[in-house]
């Protein structure tokens, strides 16, 4: 593998990144609203005991996620459906005929790209006590801070010549990416009740399977590229960390570790609680509110890979890497031992470990519902990261505004939000029934913008309303089949 080979597999995964149909990272439409029953416990694990559901199954919910400021479709050239054909014609940018350009301003660059697939999972409330089980898939990778002149040499080649002779001294910048398998468990009760106050609080503990993980963690980077086959590295200081090698026939967890959701809700309840019980889930009453108030931390943990994993430091090492055009090597493993040898005159010098730590994306979100009137809410829910580790996947902060109309059968989201608190974006979700499709970002279908990232979300679920025994009207009982 070469040195061109690696910026052209770069580009391409970020280019797939953006024509994957992916979807918001939040998913406004699915976790805030009174329906929300067990995909709640993914903003904040108290809300399972505000559902107006009693159980809540969820067949499948779909999150996938991409947006940056590096790499863009040109809004002339963006056709979102004409890409669907088999036969389209993609835009061709640069030397190369990327179907990408970039952008050529000097801020910093950030990429997220996140998949969460949300399976079995189900959630069951009674009148003090709310308990739920879920399963996850997710995947996250995550750039931030990259120097702007990264851009151009991983697009262009070394041989861009603009950037020729210039010392280029950058400092923090982190490339974090893991996959892994959730298994969860939730719980949530009534910790005080009195008169029209309703204070809740809930946890989610996870049980963390990895898959990979990686991470480049560098505090400090000086450096000129003199031509297009000789790098002058000045001074390199950062730490890099993956457990990507080959892992033995049929193996495919590598780490494990654990995580914890922990979340308090006050409700403003219309009317005085009710203290009577119902011996039936079903038969428990819903009892309506003003408004509600929560704070939650989200993803606290980490997963802990073991060999084959390395971890490798650079302390404050630097050389004059002549041919590095010609550079090859077939795996990761060679490439660390090949650095390690041109800054140390070691290949096994950089190598400090044999195990590696990646945190979760930690975040603290709060989140206020207002009842408007009749089935009209207002929701305002914002997210921010938390490093909780060194070794940390950044979770892009966010705000959201979110108004929507909800009855049994129809539930209409329009969220308004900031991504990554500069960003602005405007979204739309609907549920029908058990089904819910929606976008956080719906210019992303259009060419109003320049693209530079998709949004898309679905979730698959059945659920049961409080006080409501008898049959839904979309299902048949026994005597009803049998008369078929």
């Amino acid at each position: 593998m070469s040195i061109t080979l690696i910026r052209k597999t770069f580009l391409l995964f970020a280019f797939l990144g953006m024509m994957a149909f992916v979807n918001a990272q939040e998913m406004w439409g699915v976790v805030n609203g009174n329906y929300a029953g067990i995909n709640s416990t993914m903003i904040n694990p108290s809300s399972m005991m505000h559902s107006k559901l009693y159980m809540d199954i969820n067949i499948a919910t779909a999150d996938v996620f991409f947006e940056n400021n590096a790499f863009y479709i040109h809004k002339e050239d963006y056709r979102p459906l004409s890409f669907l054909k088999s036969d389209a014609q993609l835009p061709e940018y640069g030397k190369d005929d990327m179907p990408f350009d970039y952008y050529r301003n000097t801020q910093r660059k950030n990429i997220h790209f996140s998949i969460r697939a949300l399976g079995p999972s189900f959630s069951i409330a009674q009148r003090d006590q709310a308990f739920g089980f879920q399963t996850a898939f997710r995947t996250v990778v995550s750039a931030r801070d990259i120097p702007y002149e990264i851009i151009p040499f991983s697009y262009e080649g070394l041989d861009y010549r603009p950037q020729h002779n210039i010392n280029y001294n950058d400092d923090i910048m982190l490339i974090s990416s893991m996959s892994w398998m959730e298994v969860g468990m939730s719980y949530a009760r009534n910790v005080y009740r009195k008169g029209p106050n309703y204070f809740t609080a809930g946890i989610t503990i996870k049980k963390l399977l990895g898959y990979a993980g990686a991470y480049l963690d560098l505090e400090n980077i000086d450096y000129i590229v003199n031509n297009d086959s000789t790098l002058n590295i000045r001074n390199i200081r950062g730490e890099l960390g993956y457990s990507t090698g080959s892992m033995p026939a049929g193996q495919l967890i590598n780490g494990k570790g654990f995580g914890v959701d922990i979340g308090v809700t006050y409700e403003r309840k219309k009317k005085y609680s009710q203290s009577r019980r119902s011996k039936r889930l079903c038969k428990q009453p819903y009892e309506d509110y003003l408004y509600r108030i929560g704070i939650s931390f989200l993803d606290l943990g980490r997963i802990r890979f073991r060999s084959p994993a390395a971890q490798h430091d650079y302390n404050d090492v630097g050389t004059f890497w002549e041919h590095i055009d010609t550079v090859n090597f077939r795996n990761v493993d060679q490439f660390t031992q090949m650095i390690s040898e041109v800054l140390y005159g070691d290949p096994n010098a950089s190598l400090t470990s044999n195990r590696i730590n990646v945190v979760l994306p930690s975040a603290l979100s709060l989140q206020l519902d207002v009842h408007f009137r009749n089935q009209w809410y207002v929701n305002v829910t914002t997210v921010l990261p938390v490093k909780t580790g060194k070794a940390y996947i950044y979770r892009p902060a966010q705000l959201a505004i979110t108004p929507r109309y909800e009855t049994r059968s129809i539930e209409i989201n329009m969220p308004v939000s900031l991504y990554d608190m500069r960003r602005p974006r405007i979204g739309l979700s609907t549920r029908f029934l058990f089904m819910t499709i929606g976008t956080d970002n719906l210019l992303g279908f259009f060419n109003i913008t320049d693209f530079t990232g998709f949004d898309l979300y679905f979730s698959l679920k059945f659920n049961f309303l409080k006080g409501r025994c008898r049959p839904s009207p979309w299902h048949c009982d026994y005597h009803q089949i049998r008369s078929l």
